[in-house]
């Protein structure tokens, strides 16, 4: 007898079901919307409890936790993205072929 599956798309779901007790068994290429191609995380799903562990997870802590902290990364590479402007910008300032000065 073929043990259920739980599949899901979803890259935050996959560690939350796996801490749940879901045992990971594989990753597929499956169609998503608009026939583009996704990668799928298949579970073994004996009790048929996925779907739960998939809205359990949306309404939880770790969830919560795992937004915030996808927020603060973004803020970092805001940043970062400024940082590396200004050192651009900067390198240009000193180099002969960026330097838009006509003497005359």
């Amino acid at each position: 007898m073929r043990n259920k599956e739980f599949k899901t798309d979803q890259l935050a779901v996959a560690p939350y079901l796996m801490l749940q007790g879901l045992k990971y068994l594989r990753a597929e290429i499956s169609m998503g919307k608009y026939e583009k191609p996704v990668v799928v995380f298949v579970f073994e799903d004996p009790h048929g409890v996925g779907k739960d562990l998939e809205l359990d997870f949306v309404k939880s802590e770790f969830k919560k936790y795992r937004d915030v902290t996808f927020f603060f990364r973004n803020e970092i590479e805001k940043l970062m993205r400024k940082v590396n402007k200004a050192n651009i910008q900067e390198q240009r300032k000193n180099d002969p072929k960026y330097n838009d000065i006509k003497e005359g």
